[in-house]
């Protein structure tokens, strides 16, 4: 029944190659826009994450000052120490997420590097600038008592 239908090799292949061609494109289309859909939420998701880790290490960075103002106040060189080695820990804790936080918005990048610099520079060196840089991340209902937050329209003078 199909022995007497001659059909050459070269034209079979071209043929099956224009029928597979079409399915290969509309799964690459399908796949680009997916891909673009989800890279498009993934960067919304980040920009939300960078702003919550930001004010999570900002959150640090206000406990840091209180215990560090805390230690300033102590008559006792131990228990001064003590504070102030707490104040270190919470700014030690505060940097990896000012890390994220500035990975994914530039935003962030000065808090990132007056944070980095807390292993180097004593904190009564760093109060203003954190103070300052967290004043701007953090609105003034989420500030931790203790610690003096300017107005942002005043400048430190120091």
């Amino acid at each position: 029944m199909f022995a007497d239908l001659e059909v050459s090799v070269s034209k079979d292949r071209q043929m099956d190659r224009r029928i597979v061609k079409r399915p290969r494109a509309l799964v690459r289309a399908t796949l680009i826009a997916s891909t673009l859909a989800l890279s498009g939420t993934i960067l919304a998701a980040c920009g939300a994450s960078s702003n919550a880790n930001a004010k999570e290490a900002c959150g640090y960075v206000q406990q840091s000052i209180s215990q560090f103002n805390l230690a300033q106040g102590q008559p006792s060189p131990a228990t001064s120490a003590e504070y102030k080695k707490k104040a270190l820990n919470l700014l030690g804790s505060a940097l990896p997420l000012a890390a994220i936080a500035a990975g994914a918005n530039g935003e962030y990048q000065a808090l990132m590097a007056t944070l980095s610099e807390s292993s180097r520079v004593p904190e009564n060196l760093l109060v203003s600038a954190l103070t300052r840089e967290c004043a701007q991340i953090l609105p003034s209902t989420q500030q931790v008592p203790g610690g003096f937050v300017p107005p942002a329209n005043v400048k430190a003078t120091s």
